[in-house]
């Protein structure tokens, strides 16, 4: 329960010290540098020569409670206790509250009460003492028993922050928001730079539907520590209420530390909330570039799933290759590539990566679980599946989700109804509350023939959780109930809240009764219309990881005279000549050419935009229309939704200017050949 002891109560026994032998002074030297197991030697030798070494037994007690071993730190504490001269209280009274924490661990809590009033007897004026027997009575939600501890410590010391935050907790443990407020507001007046007291405010506000207020705390709490992890997930939690609100201040403090990486981290994973791929990827690129070369496969892992939610699987699989190649002992790394191999349709990839991850790490039920589905579902091996289901289960017989498909596969292919029977019943034993995903009550309702009640819960779901998996479930499940229009309502909503899992949709059996209808056909392929866009190249940023190529392409330029030259381009497919004119701040097209363009076709009414001003080649400000050139293609090269300028003149020349030619890439102009190359990477 509690590891402070080798960091606070042994430093109160500093005096104790004075004047100890050189096995003692040894071990205790390296206890303090927290080289455990030489401290544990050298008070070993001492308590060899010395049996009744009352402060070499706490020592070792300490780090064995430190390590979890909790049978040898009981049988020294209580050397200790038993040799600890009576009239050493600081050491007897610590001993005691460490055998009390020891005791609470095993759970044996009468015997912990009983420590903690002796050692409260031996040292009545220790503030400590009473908050750390209120931290046990909070943890066994005893908050009367809680309060008065913490308030005796306040009594002590009513500067204790420990003991402001312990009583602030515990009223916000019972929803007691005006006491708890009142106590929280209190310790940030005494230490406004402790960040935990921002953090329990923030879900004190959060829990009371003040989201602004709690994204406010919480963005706080991070920035005086931002390597704080718990906090850290709390501020992306808590942003999604409000993720104007967090983007302004996460982009504040991006433009105040712009060589900072954990701002753009999170900035990365408000994207992801937001399901903008593409934005999540640019950040994590800058991650990348920025932080420590040993954090890069944690972060390649996060970009990977990006591009994985993307559609892009090849980029995913290409992340996961080199989280392997820099440690191919990681189970976790094989199972995530074998998920994205399912996703790209692979299904023996799949099964080797999955196989591989099981061999690593043979303990993991999903691993079995998520094997035998590729198996069962996507290769029609239902055989292997079901071993994989047993496998998972023997494993992990509380694991609700895997009875699923067992129950189906016993159902559907063995014509086993009374197993069938057995794994929905032990489904509806075991997934008996609403969570935000891996829900499955409503299947095993369903199938057992209550489907009113696989309706009401499946509603439930969607209510506290209007997720795009939990959609995609109402889509299944009422498809399963032949209501074919409710049943596509909820695909469509589905799609809109990010789904994207095309190859397990058109294999889901569940979808049956609406996979031919019309509405479900022109659905599906609106959606993979719009996968397919979103997945071109300029849609995202490729990785910078791998190697670029390096493409080039060599344009003339037609000389007009006084070192004046022209380069023809497309505009929206229209090829057109424009002067080369390094000067320019911009491209511009007269009058005359616009007109054309819009009579034509070429441009749209919802191309032009404002007026705005611009400067040419000699320093004047001219005055003209912006519009947006969608396509604009210069040698090989292609560049979308450029800015241009119509000028005011039907019989201005078309200029383009350095500026935008330089965003195409690495420009070299040859005067005398009189070409312009442009490289660029693939």
């Amino acid at each position: 329960m509690k590891k402070n002891l080798l960091v606070s109560f042994i430093l109160s026994l500093s005096l104790l010290c004075v004047g100890q032998s050189y096995n003692f002074e040894q071990g205790q030297k390296a206890f303090n540098e927290r080289d455990f197991e030489t401290a544990l030697e050298y008070f070993g030798r001492e308590i060899k020569d010395n049996p009744k070494a009352s402060l070499a037994y706490y020592y070792r007690a300490a780090i064995f409670f430190n390590q979890e071993k909790n049978s040898f730190a009981l049988s020294e504490i209580n050397n200790t206790i038993k040799y600890v001269p009576k009239n050493e209280k600081t050491l007897l009274a610590g001993a005691h509250r460490l055998r009390g924490d020891i005791y609470a661990r095993i759970e044996e809590y009468e015997k912990t009460f009983q420590d903690y009033a002796i050692a409260e007897k031996l040292t009545p004026d220790e503030p400590e003492l009473y908050i750390d027997r209120a931290d046990i009575y909070f943890e066994l939600e005893q908050y009367q028993k809680a309060e008065a501890d913490y308030r005796k410590a306040l009594k002590i010391d009513e500067s204790s922050i420990t003991a402001w935050i312990g009583l602030g907790r515990n009223y916000l443990n019972q929803k007691k928001y005006t006491e708890a407020e009142k106590t929280l507001n209190t310790l940030i007046k005494l230490a406004p730079d402790y960040n935990y007291a921002y953090k329990f405010r923030a879900r004190l506000y959060y829990e009371q539907n003040k989201h602004n207020e709690a994204i406010e705390d919480i963005f706080y709490a991070f920035k005086l520590d931002d390597s704080d992890k718990v906090i850290r997930s709390i501020l992306i939690l808590y942003s999604a209420k409000n993720y104007s609100l967090a983007f302004s201040k996460v982009n504040a403090q991006i433009a105040a530390n712009p060589e900072k990486d954990i701002w753009y981290f999170v900035r990365a994973k408000l994207n992801e909330g937001k399901r903008n791929y593409p934005s999540a990827i640019k950040d994590y690129n800058k991650v990348i570039d920025l932080s420590d070369i040993r954090f890069k496969p944690s972060i390649l892992s996060y970009r990977a799933d990006c591009y994985s939610n993307y559609g892009m699987y090849d980029l995913a699989i290409a992340d996961f290759d080199f989280i392997i190649e820099n440690d191919s002992t990681d189970a976790s790394g094989f199972a995530s590539r074998g998920d994205v191999k399912r996703l790209k349709g692979d299904y023996a990839g799949a099964v080797a990566d999955f196989s591989k991850a099981i061999e690593l790490d043979p303990t993991v039920s999903w691993l079995y679980y998520r094997r035998g589905w590729v198996k069962d579902e996507f290769m029609q091996d239902h055989n292997g599946g079901l071993q994989d289901y047993n496998e998972a289960i023997a494993i992990d017989p509380n694991y609700a989700y895997v009875y699923l498909p067992r129950g189906r596969l016993y159902e559907t292919h063995f014509k086993n109804l009374e197993k069938a029977k057995a794994d929905y019943t032990k489904i509806l034993a075991l997934d008996t509350s609403v969570t935000k995903q891996g829900n499955c009550r409503q299947y095993a309702l369903f199938h057992l023939g209550r489907a009113e009640e696989a309706l009401a819960w499946q509603n439930k779901i969607i209510e506290q959780y209007p997720t795009d998996g939990n959609y995609y479930d109402a889509a299944c499940l009422l498809s399963m109930m032949d209501k074919p229009k409710e049943s596509i309502e909820s695909l469509k909503m589905a799609f809109e809240n990010g789904y994207r899992d095309f190859t397990h949709l058109s294999n889901d059996d569940d979808l049956n009764k609406v996979k031919k209808l019309p509405e479900f056909v022109s659905l599906l392929q609106e959606w993979k219309i719009k996968q397919d866009e979103a997945n071109r190249p300029e849609s995202v940023s490729n990785s910078q990881l791998s190697e670029s190529k390096i493409e080039s392409f060599t344009i003339p330029m037609i000389p007009k005279g006084s070192g004046i030259y022209e380069v023809s381009c497309k505009v929206n497919d229209l090829r057109l000549n424009f002067i080369f004119d390094t000067g320019a701040s911009d491209i511009s097209i007269s009058q005359t050419e616009a007109l054309f363009m819009l009579k034509n076709g070429f441009l749209s009414p919802s191309d032009i935009g404002e007026n705005q001003s611009y400067m040419d080649a000699n320093g004047d400000i001219e005055i003209g229309t912006k519009v947006i050139l969608r396509k604009l293609e210069l040698g090989g090269f292609v560049l979308k939704n450029v800015s241009a300028s119509v000028v005011n003149n039907k019989s201005a020349p078309l200029l383009f200017g350095q500026s935008a030619l330089s965003k195409y890439g690495k420009i070299l102009i040859d005067n005398q050949s009189n070409t312009i190359t442009i490289s660029n990477k693939r």
